[in-house]
C-alpha cells in the first residue's frame, strides 16, 4: 500500500469526523445564516401579528363575520384552540403596552427596537397579562434614567436591552397581592361588613370552582394526552363524560386549562 494520506485521515493518520450528507463547514455557515434570517422574519412576524390582532379585535370582526365572540372567530377562521385566541389578545396588549412606554419615554417606534418573539414568549405573557402596568412602569423608569446619564434618549439597542431585563426583573418578583376594593358602602348602601363579608366568600368558591377544573383537566390527560389535538381526544372525554356526569366540550375546556393555566379556558365565551 502507498504511504500517501488515506482519505478522511487527519494529519495525525486518525480519521476526520465524517460530514453527513458531504455537508461541510461551507454548508454549515450558509445553513446558520439561513436559520438566522428565518428567525428575524419571525421575530418580524410576531409584531405584525399583535398589531394587526389589535385591530381585529378592536373592529370587532367577529360580529360582521358572525361569530358569538373572539375566541369562536379566532377558532373558526384561524383553527387556533380558544386558549391561543387569548393569549393572542394578551400578547398584543402587552405589545401595545410596551411599544406606547417607549415612544412616549424615548420617542422610538419599536418595529426595529426590540424583538417580541424574545423578549415577551408565550410563557412570558401569561405571566406578566396581569402586571403590564408595573412592567411599563419600570421601562418608563430605566429608559429616563438612561437618558439623562447618556444625555440623550438611548439608542435602540439599548431601549431593547432595557425592555428584555425589565420583563426578566418583573416576572421574577413575587406577585404583589391585589389590594382590597376601596368600598365603603355596598351596593344600595347595605351593611359594609355583610357586603365584604360576601365578596371574599365569592371569591373563595370562585378559586374552588377553577380548582376542580383543573382536577378535571388533570383527570382529562390521563386519558387523553396533551399531544392530541381536541378532535382527537374529543370521542374519548364524551365517553368519559357520560360515566362521571359530565360533556366532552366541559371536559376539554378543564383540558385546556391544566395544559395552559389560563382560567379563561374554562369560561364562556
Amino acid at each position: 500500500m502507498s504511504g500517501g494520506r488515506r482519505t478522511g485521515a487527519g494529519r495525525d493518520g486518525r480519521a476526520s469526523p465524517a460530514q453527513p450528507g458531504g455537508r461541510g463547514p461551507g454548508a454549515a455557515r450558509r445553513l446558520t445564516g439561513e436559520l438566522r434570517a428565518a428567525i428575524e422574519e419571525v421575530r418580524s412576524a410576531v409584531l405584525v401579528l399583535a398589531g394587526r390582532v389589535r385591530a381585529a379585535h378592536r373592529a370587532r370582526v367577529w360580529t360582521v363575520r358572525g361569530y358569538g365572540g373572539w375566541a369562536a372567530y379566532a377558532g373558526a377562521e384561524f383553527g387556533v384552540s380558544r386558549s391561543t385566541a387569548y393569549r393572542l389578545l394578551d400578547l398584543a396588549a402587552a405589545a401595545e403596552a410596551i411599544e406606547a412606554t417607549v415612544r412616549r419615554e424615548a420617542g422610538l417606534e419599536l418595529s426595529h427596537a426590540w424583538d417580541t418573539g424574545l423578549v415577551l414568549p408565550v410563557r412570558a405573557v401569561v405571566d406578566l397579562k396581569d402586571r403590564i402596568a408595573e412592567l411599563t412602569d419600570l421601562i418608563a423608569e430605566r429608559l429616563a434614567d438612561a437618558g439623562a446619564s447618556g444625555g440623550r434618549p438611548p439608542d435602540a439597542a439599548v431601549v431593547a436591552e432595557i425592555v428584555a431585563r425589565s420583563v426578566a426583573d418583573v416576572r421574577s418578583r413575587p406577585d404583589v397581592p391585589t389590594a382590597e376594593p376601596a368600598v365603603v358602602h355596598g351596593p344600595d348602601s347595605r351593611d359594609t361588613e355583610r357586603w365584604h363579608s360576601c365578596v371574599a366568600r365569592g371569591r373563595d368558591l370562585a378559586r374552588q370552582r377553577l380548582d376542580i377544573r383543573r382536577e378535571l383537566g388533570l383527570l382529562a390527560l390521563q386519558v387523553a394526552p396533551g399531544y392530541l389535538c381536541d378532535r382527537e381526544a374529543e370521542e374519548t372525554l364524551g365517553i368519559l363524560g357520560e360515566e362521571i356526569g359530565s360533556t366532552a366540550e366541559q371536559l376539554l375546556a378543564a383540558r385546556r386549562y391544566a395544559l395552559t393555566g389560563d382560567p379563561r379556558a374554562v369560561e364562556a365565551p
